[in-house]
C-alpha cells in the first residue's frame, strides 16, 4: 500500500523564548534557529523514518533545496515535488522555557497547488492507497473530492484550523487526526469524549483519533474504542508532537497494524520528538520507537481521574433510578453515544451494562427481602422487571437461591448484610 503526501513545505525560524509573547509585548529572544519544516514535510518524514513507502506531493520555491534534501535523506520519495517561482512558505515559531509552542506561516509555494498537478499526481495512485493531507495548502477539498473518486483512502489533520475546513465534504475521508482545538471547532464540544462521540454521530463512516498532549490520545471507529495514555518524557520542544503522530499513524496504517498498535508507536514516536529541539530533525526512526518502547513509562494518572469519575456517574445513574435505567438513558446523562457509552462500561467496570445494571437490580431486590415484607412480586416490579420469570433465573444465579427461598433464610439467621 503506498502513501501519497499533499503537504506544506516550509522553512522554520525557531525562536527561544521565556515564554510564549502576549498581545502588546515585546520580548528578547535567547536563541534562534533554522529548521526544514512544515507539517506536510515533517509528517512525510514521519512516515517514511517509520518506514512507510511514501511520496510527497508538494510545491517549493527556488530557495527551498535544503527542503528537497531532508525529505530525500530521511527516505520520502520527492519525484513529485514541484518547484515554483514562488519562494517556500516559511513558519515563524516561538518555543518557551517550558517546551510550549506559538506559531504562524505564510503560505508561499505551498498555496500553487494547481487542479492539473494534482489530477497528475494522483493518475499514478490506485484504489485502496492512502491519501495523506493537512491544512497548509490550497485546493484541499479539490484533492479530497478527486481522492474520492479513486478510491483512496484519505486520512487528514485539519491543522491549522479555519473556515476552509468548513469547505471539506467529511463524508469523503477515512481517518480525521485532530488535537481537542481541531476537535472542539468542528464538534463545538471542549470534552475529549464528547468530542469523539459528536464527530462519529455527525459523520458515522469516520475514524476519528484525538490527541491529548500530554494526557495520550483516544480513537473511535463505531465498532473499536481506545485509549492510549502519554509517555513520560522531558518536553524540549513540541512542535513536531502532532506532525510525527500522524506519520507514524499513517505508516502503521499502512502496514496494516491494529488500532491499540498503532496509538502505541505513534504515542511512542510523539513523545521522542518532543524530548528534542526542531520539528524534522526531532522526529525518530523506527529502530528507535521500538526499542524506547521497552523502556519509556506511560502517564497513567489522567486516564485512571478520569475514569474514576466517570465510573461513579455511572453507578450514581444506576442506583438513582433502578426502573428506567437503559443504556440510552446513561448515555444522555454523560454526554456521549450509546455505542460509545457501551465500550466505556465496558472498559470501566469490566461488565456490560446489562450485566451491571442486573446486579444493581437484584441488590437492591436482595436488600427489600432481607429488610422488608413486600411481596416478592412486588419486589420484582419495583427494581424494574416484568418478565418475573427471567428475575427469578438471574437473581438465583447470583445468590445461589430463589428470591423467596433467600428471603427464608435470610430471616431465619437473622442476616442483613448479604
Amino acid at each position: 500500500m503506498k502513501i501519497v503526501n499533499f503537504g506544506s513545505c516550509n522553512i522554520d525560524y525557531v525562536y527561544k523564548l521565556h515564554h510564549i509573547v502576549k498581545v502588546g509585548e515585546t520580548e528578547q529572544s535567547s536563541q534562534r534557529d533554522v529548521f526544514p519544516g512544515g507539517k506536510g514535510l515533517n509528517q512525510s518524514i514521519a512516515a517514511a523514518k517509520a518506514g512507510a513507502c511514501i511520496y510527497h506531493a508538494g510545491c517549493i520555491g527556488k530557495d527551498g533545496g535544503v527542503l528537497l534534501d531532508t525529505m530525500k535523506e530521511s527516505g520520502v520519495d520527492t519525484r513529485f515535488v514541484q518547484i515554483t517561482d514562488e519562494p517556500s512558505g516559511h513558519a515563524v515559531i516561538q518555543v518557551s522555557e517550558k517546551g510550549e509552542n506559538s506559531i504562524f506561516i505564510h503560505a508561499g509555494a505551498n498555496a500553487t497547488f494547481t487542479e492539473e498537478y494534482v489530477d497528475e499526481v494522483l493518475s499514478h495512485f490506485e484504489k485502496g492507497d492512502l491519501l495523506l493531507l493537512q491544512n497548509e495548502i490550497n485546493n484541499i477539498h479539490y484533492i479530497i473530492e478527486k481522492g474520492y473518486q479513486k478510491g483512496l483512502v484519505t486520512v487528514i489533520n485539519p491543522s491549522p484550523i479555519n473556515e476552509n475546513i468548513e469547505k471539506i465534504d467529511f463524508g469523503m475521508i477515512s481517518y480525521a487526526v485532530l488535537n481537542e482545538i481541531e476537535g472542539e471547532y468542528l464538534s463545538g464540544y471542549s470534552e475529549p469524549a464528547k468530542i469523539v462521540s459528536a464527530l462519529r454521530k455527525k459523520h458515522p463512516h469516520l475514524r476519528v483519533v484525538l490527541t491529548l498532549g500530554d494526557k495520550g490520545c483516544l480513537y473511535h471507529d463505531g465498532s473499536s474504542l481506545y485509549f492510549h495514555p502519554a509517555y513520560d518524557v522531558p518536553v524540549v520542544d513540541s512542535t513536531a508532537a502532532g506532525d510525527t503522530f500522524m506519520g507514524y499513524f499513517v505508516a502503521c496504517l499502512a502496514g496494516g497494524d491494529s488500532p491499540a498498535r498503532t496509538l502505541e508507536k505513534a504515542s511512542c514516536a510523539s513523545g521522542l520528538a518532543v524530548s528534542k529541539k526542531g520539528a524534522a530533525p526531532s522526529i525518530p526512526y523506527e529502530q528507535g520507537v521500538r526499542e524506547a518502547l521497552k523502556t519509556l513509562q506511560k502517564k497513567e494518572e489522567f486516564a485512571v481521574s478520569s475514569e474514576e469519575q466517570t465510573k461513579k456517574r455511572i453507578l450514581a445513574y444506576i442506583e438513582s433510578d433502578l426502573q428506567n435505567a437503559c443504556l440510552s438513558g446513561l448515555a444522555e446523562c454523560l454526554g456521549y453515544t450509546a455505542v460509545y457509552t457501551g465500550h466505556l462500561v465496558k472498559k470501566l467496570t469490566a461488565k456490560s451494562f446489562a450485566a451491571l445494571l442486573l446486579e444493581a437490580r437484584c441488590s437492591h431486590a436482595a436488600k427489600l427481602l432481607r429488610e422488608t415484607d413486600l411481596p416478592v412480586l412486588t419486589v420484582i416490579h419495583t427494581v424494574g422487571y416484568n418478565n418475573e420469570s427471567f428475575f427469578r433465573n438471574r437473581f438465583k444465579e447470583l445468590y445461589g437461591l430463589s428470591p423467596l427461598n433467600y428471603r427464608k433464610t435470610m430471616k431465619n439467621e437473622g442476616g442483613t448484610n448479604k
